[in-house]
């Protein structure tokens, strides 16, 4: 993991620089003598003898404080208050304040709706109290609103910027779940738009293994083999549509086989239906599932269209991963037998739907005929758009 992925997944990498910085920051403010900022405080001894290196001592403190910010943002602000009373009685320094800004902030940000409130109410009354006092004491307005202003800045602001940033992330979190319920809801028409096709699908192959056996001179064995693919597709149709039923109730649900697993149940059907199926499947890693049931749809939809208008056919299937997206090709050659003998047995609607799934991904397919064959290829992105 290099550093800007550790820089953005760990807070405490990110609050251990921050308060490296502060000292860094703050140890070079006090060198460049930006110490006794409080002169119109007075300095009690001994604390008037101390050395300046005294300021770097409590600001190293205030810096581990800041490292616990996220976690105790209250506790960090209360001790960060009783180091700043200390750097108060050496005369103050302009380091100290960055710490109290951090800390202030923290509570904004971190804390507690009861603690933002409180440490909120402490602020106004310590700005109005501060600003009273200091005009009295200088004897003019323009000093109680210096005051005021001042302690703002480094008292109120932080508390402001803080809540400012708090709305922005539950405005995000807002959005994002909107964004989520919108997913779901868009996932499930689809799904139930592929319940119709795959319902769709298994009633053509009824009515094509029925409307064969009635077409043809009675044959008890032909007919009862017609009898059995029947209930083979009335089955599976069962099947497919229990599935979708619980995919629609819960979008994960662990019992349920993944779309490219079950393509081998696909050729499956598609042999005992007549057809001649050369299976060149390859493993795909990653692959999210929704790409995966995009995948399993248009197969599905290829080898019944195959069954549909060239019955006996050869089929080839090769689904395979090239870099970041998935390759599906179906082929079957064409023959001059046709199992369709009634117009609603091909809607025309099996192509555009999965040619929509296709391009909802980002991905795109094409279906047409050449060389003596019938031909569907899609390219999907692994990571969907």
């Amino acid at each position: 993991m290099d550093l800007r992925e550790r820089w953005r997944d760990s807070a405490l990498v990110r609050d251990a620089a921050n308060a490296a910085g502060i000292l860094v920051g703050g140890a070079v403010l006090n060198a460049v003598g930006l110490t006794d900022v409080w002169s119109a405080l007075p300095v009690l001894p001994p604390f008037d003898r101390l050395a300046d290196g005294w300021h770097t001592a409590l600001l190293a403190v205030g810096c581990l404080l800041t490292l616990v910010k996220r976690r105790f943002p209250t506790a960090a602000l209360g001790a960060g208050t009783v180091v700043f009373a200390a750097d108060l009685l050496l005369g103050g320094s302009i380091a100290m304040i960055l710490v109290m800004f951090d800390v202030i902030f923290a509570v904004g940000l971190y804390g507690s709706a009861r603690a933002r409130n409180a440490v909120t109410t402490v602020v106004f009354v310590l700005i109005g109290t501060a600003g009273v006092v200091g005009g009295l004491a200088a004897g003019e307005i323009r000093m109680a609103v210096f005051i005021a202003f001042q302690l703002t800045a480094l008292l109120f602001v932080p508390l402001w910027w803080a809540a400012n940033i708090r709305r922005q992330q539950q405005l995000g979190l807002l959005d994002a779940e909107r964004s989520a319920r919108e997913a779901v809801l868009a996932e499930r028409a689809t799904m139930a738009r592929d319940l119709h096709d795959v319902i769709a699908a298994h009633l053509a192959t009824t009515a094509m293994h029925s409307g064969a056996a009635l077409a043809a001179p009675p044959d008890t064995h032909r007919d009862r083999a017609a009898l059995r693919a029947v209930r083979t597709s009335s089955l599976a149709a069962l099947e497919e549509m229990r599935s979708m039923i619980l995919l629609l109730r819960a979008a994960e649900d662990p019992s349920l086989p993944g779309g490219l697993d079950r393509l081998p149940d696909l050729v499956a059907a598609a042999t005992a239906a007549g057809l001649q199926v050369d299976v060149r499947v390859r493993e795909v890693p990653g692959a999210p599932a929704v790409v995966e049931h995009t995948v399993y749809g248009i197969v599905r939809e290829a080898l019944t269209n195959a069954g549909k208008h060239a019955p006996g056919s050869h089929v080839t299937l090769d689904v395979r991963a090239t870099g970041d997206r998935v390759l599906v090709t179906v082929t079957n050659t064409l023959t001059a037998a046709t199992a369709l003998d009634h117009e609603v047995l091909s809607a025309g609607t099996g192509l555009w739907s999965i040619r929509e799934r296709a391009t909802l991904l980002g991905g795109e397919l094409t279906a047409g005929p050449g060389a003596g064959l019938w031909k569907v290829e899609a390219s999907l992105p692994l990571v969907p758009r």
